[in-house]
């Protein structure tokens, strides 16, 4: 159970076109079911969400997406992912370096699982991570962060995880990127790197402020993090046409649905 992709998730996550054809391997592999956004606000609906969890009882739970301005409410995620028996996994690929950085909020604290790519925010090479929980189960601020509710006996994601990426999946690694991945990292600890992303997120809040002062719609009125997500239906345009735009002129962006909207094949957005 992920994001719905109109709302910001990312496909993989799981996405059915409007006419119900299955789009991602997540649906097409498996069942899958989405959350939205609360369409007044922008932001999701964890009430909503909730109730549909506890409807569809996933067996897991995915919180993060593609492209959601604002921050995720992890501790809120724990106590729905419990309450439904869910493994809580979050994938922040695109806010690996704010996470990093400690420049927002982090789902180490509450999540399973946790996966990101390593060539967005994090300025690496190509490539993915995975971390899982390992050990004794435990608690935190009074939540049980275990799948079943059970806090005793150990996690069990090593095993599994390990072998779904080899050899069921890939074959063998690059030492070329494992080096350049380490140095990345070795970037990422510096307070230069800190720095560097507290100006990213003031730049992403100085183009808000400017858009919205020309009168640009944006999904829920700004931003917490490197992202904006602007609305084009108000103007009469397409996110493909804005993009292709804005591509002429040396600006990269990309087109991308906006919820309410049957933007699968014509999305009336992009992200900046």
């Amino acid at each position: 159970m992920g994001l719905d992709p109109p709302s910001g998730g990312h496909m993989s996550h799981g996405w059915y076109m409007p006419g119900g054809k299955k789009v991602s391997a997540a649906s097409i592999f498996f069942e899958s079911f989405p959350y939205k956004l609360n369409p007044q606000t922008g932001y999701i609906d964890y009430d909503k969400l909730e109730e549909k969890a506890l409807d569809y009882r996933p067996k897991i739970l995915i919180c993060g997406g593609s492209s959601y301005p604002r921050e995720w409410d992890y501790a809120r995620f724990r106590q729905i992912a419990d309450r439904c028996g869910a493994v809580l996994m979050c994938d922040m690929a695109q806010i690996s370096g704010l996470v990093a950085a400690k420049e927002c909020s982090s789902p180490f604290d509450y999540c399973d699982i946790v996966t990101s790519t390593t060539h967005k925010s994090l300025r690496g090479p190509r490539g993915g991570m995975i971390f899982y929980r390992r050990g004794a189960k435990s608690r935190k601020q009074g939540m049980c962060l275990s799948n079943n509710g059970d806090c005793s006996g150990q996690y069990d994601f090593e095993e599994k995880i390990n072998f779904a990426v080899f050899p069921s999946l890939q074959g063998g690694p690059h030492n070329n990127h494992i080096a350049a991945l380490a140095i990345t990292l070795k970037q990422v600890a510096t307070p230069e790197y800190k720095a560097y992303m507290q100006q990213v997120k003031k730049n992403a809040q100085a183009l808000a402020s400017a858009l919205l002062r020309r009168k640009c719609k944006l999904v829920t009125g700004g931003t917490d993090n490197h992202l904006l997500l602007w609305d084009l239906t108000t103007l009469g345009l397409t996110g493909k046409c804005y993009e292709k735009v804005c591509e002429m002129c040396h600006i990269t962006l990309n087109k991308t649905a906006i919820f309410g909207e049957n933007g699968a094949i014509s999305p009336g957005g992009v992200r900046i």
